[in-house]
This record gives structure tokens, C-alpha cells and sequence, in this order.
């Protein structure tokens, strides 16, 4: 019996992304995370491209916008410290 290879599921992809950076940027709050994650795969399909094709493209604009809010974050929270 042959068994046919499963196509990725893109909502499990997704989902998995989202958890593993919820978990890397965790003072972002998960709901944020939720959709830079979102923004970034509409981005991606903005050129054509399917949500599998993509995911390396997805998790990089995710990553760059999760570190600048979190760069925003600690530069407020520094400057709160201080004054």
C-alpha cells in the first residue's frame, strides 16, 4: 500500500510560527504576535505566493517587526526608569 505524501498544512504552519515566536519575543503580547504573524503572510501572498512557498519570507518580516516593537518597548520602558 502506497501511501501519499501529505501536501503542509498552512495553518498549522502558521500556528507553529506564531507559538515559537510568541515564545522568542515573549514580552510582546501573544495577541501582537498573532498578527504581525497574520500582516506578514498577507504580505507574502500580496506577490502570489502560497503560505508554504513563503514561510522563510513570513518568519523573516515577522521577525524584523516583532524585534523593532520590542526595541520600541524597552526604549519606553528605559525612559520610564529614568524620569
Amino acid at each position: 500500500m502506497t501511501t501519499a505524501a501529505s501536501r503542509p498544512n498552512p495553518l498549522s504552519q502558521l500556528l507553529d510560527l506564531t507559538r515559537r515566536l510568541a515564545e522568542e519575543f515573549h514580552a510582546v503580547p501573544i495577541p501582537m504576535v498573532t498578527r504581525v504573524v497574520k500582516s506578514a503572510a498577507e504580505a507574502a501572498q500580496l506577490f502570489g505566493d502560497d503560505i508554504a512557498s513563503s514561510l522563510e519570507t513570513i518568519e523573516r518580516i515577522a521577525r524584523e517587526d516583532l524585534t523593532a516593537i520590542q526595541d520600541v518597548a524597552g526604549e519606553r520602558d528605559g525612559v520610564a526608569l529614568v524620569g
